[in-house]
This record gives C-alpha cells, structure tokens and sequence, in this order.
C-alpha cells in the first residue's frame, strides 16, 4: 500500500493473504503502523518512488534493524499511527478483510 502506483488492483490478493495470516484486524493495523510504515511510508513521499514493490528480505531487515535501536519515544511518537488511519487503501482492505471474515465466519470454519 507504500508504492508509488495504485494498489487497489492487488487488494483481494492482500484481503485473502491477511485473512490467512491468523492476525486479528487490531494486530494488522498495529504492525502496519508500527512496523512497515516507518520503513515504506516515505516511499509515498519519494519524487520517484518505488512502484513495482518491496523486496521482502530487505524489508524485513528494515523492520527489524529498527526494532533494535528504536527508542521509548520513537514508539511512542510513531507517525503511522495516525497516518494508517486515513489510507484510503486500508480502510478499503480492511472493510474487505472484515467482510470476509465475517462469510468464513458465518460458515462455521475457523480464521
């Protein structure tokens, strides 16, 4: 949802994969806050941002380099917390997922 094109096309690829990811809504919305925006957000920002996609080793050295060295503050002054809440494409993405779980739900299999 970071890259510099539109992403609304991969979204029922992305609904089905967080579905199956086990992760409640709230925790989805916390790692893409916590943990991917401070890595890819600024690609939104870029002249000429990455529009093809992230390459998931180094995003996940990313994530995890900072993790390391992230202070108290840097916690708790995260600007993708309040910025994930206006995405347009999450709030899209998780009505969808939300809907999905509700049909898988409703059919009595387990998420």
């Amino acid at each position: 949802m970071f890259l510099d094109s539109d992403v609304s096309h991969t979204r029922t690829w992305r609904v089905q994969a967080l579905a199956a990811s086990g992760y409640s809504i709230a925790e989805i919305e916390r790692i893409l806050a916590d943990e991917i925006f401070p890595v890819c957000g600024p690609n939104l920002l870029a002249v000429a941002g990455e529009w093809a996609g992230f390459d998931i080793a180094w995003l996940e050295s990313c994530i995890l380099a900072r993790e390391r060295v992230r202070s108290r503050w840097g916690r708790l002054f995260n600007l993708g917390r309040f910025a994930v809440h206006h995405f347009g494409e999450w709030q899209a993405t998780k009505a969808e997922l939300a809907a999905v779980r509700d049909e898988h739900d409703a059919a009595g299999r387990l998420i």
